[in-house]
């Protein structure tokens, strides 16, 4: 979104890279001229050239301690990463002129089909940043900080219980047995003790909303009637079964609830099985079950947005290490 939205942060990098390709190619292209042939790295105009690309690879790599080092500020974040961009979308076509449109000998065509791999790494990587984001604002509308999702969860959980308890009574003998969750809710990453004068109340902020455990919510109840014996195992069964587990931990406990259309099918199924009199308490159990099938979209989305990284950033530390060899070898036969 950011390299959409401030587009004059990009002008001044695409003139500097485009000056920088256009002022090689035009004096690779008049040395080659005036010697009758293409001239090579070892040339006057190559070695400029081929410095040129190594002080933006070196550049590129001076990302990582940046960031390491936020604290001074020597550069604007957001207009070194258009530097970081542009100037090394340069890289390449630099390389390409300093190599005499030669891939050259084994090392030197490793090295440039290496350095090709990593601008297009960053290139999928910039992909993902504008795509991604923007997806999940327009299909994930309940998503939260990625490091509360079982912390809200698990108060989703909790509150499910309480109004079970409160609409069908307790859970009957026969169903699965249930997590013991107290230990874990009051040790919760992110809640915090809020006092006034008639109650203690504990609190998690999720985004900018805040999310309450469920004492609040026991005089609450969905149901405005009595449900029977045969519908109260029913939904609990169904909840301690499989409602809870997925709630807790998502697809990779219970997969009938993996799918907004599966989980459709399963509650369809569940209210067959009940009254009219259960409609909201179901109701209420799904819109929880859809709120952890998008928590489970969003870590999704976060690791195909974050996953590249590793690749990109491992692929540019190895270029700068055969870079230095290639550096060496070049000044030894020279």
């Amino acid at each position: 979104m950011l390299l959409v939205r401030k587009l004059n942060l990009h002008i001044g990098p695409i003139l500097l890279a485009s000056a920088l390709i256009i002022g090689a190619a035009v004096w690779q292209g008049y040395a080659s001229w005036q010697n009758q042939r293409s001239v090579s790295g070892s040339s006057v105009p190559g070695l400029v050239i081929g410095s040129a690309a190594a002080a933006i690879i070196l550049f590129e790599l001076l990302l990582w301690p940046r960031k390491a080092l936020r604290r001074i500020r020597l550069f604007k974040t957001k207009a070194w990463m258009a530097y970081h961009i542009w100037l090394g979308l340069a890289c390449g076509p630099l390389a390409f002129i300093h190599a005499g449109y030669r891939f050259g000998g084994s090392f030197t065509t490793v090295l440039m089909g290496l350095l090709f791999f990593v601008l297009a790494s960053g290139v999928y990587g910039w992909i993902l940043q504008i795509v991604i984001p923007r997806w999940m604002l327009e299909h994930l509308p309940q998503e939260t900080v990625a490091s509360q999702i079982e912390d809200v969860s698990i108060l989703n959980a909790l509150e499910a219980r309480q109004m079970l308890m409160v609409s069908l009574g307790p859970k009957p003998d026969g169903t699965a047995s249930l997590e013991s969750l107290d230990a874990v809710a009051d040790s919760m990453r992110g809640s915090s003790l809020i006092r006034d004068s008639e109650r203690n109340v504990e609190a998690i902020v999720v985004g900018a909303r805040q999310r309450r455990l469920p004492s609040r919510r026991a005089a609450e109840t969905p149901i405005q009637g009595i449900a029977s014996d045969e519908e109260r195992l029913e939904i609990w069964k169904g909840y301690a079964s499989v409602i809870e587990p997925f709630l807790l931990h998502g697809s990779q406990r219970v997969g009938q609830l993996a799918t907004p259309q599966r989980s459709k099918e399963w509650f369809q199924l569940l209210r067959q099985s009940s009254s009219a009199v259960c409609g909201p308490l179901l109701d209420r159990l799904e819109s929880w079950v859809s709120q952890r099938q998008q928590f489970e979209m969003q870590r999704r989305a976060q690791a195909w947005l974050h996953g590249w990284i590793g690749f990109h950033a491992g692929a540019s530390i190895l270029l700068g290490v055969l870079l230095i060899a290639h550096i060496i070898t070049a000044i030894r036969y020279w």
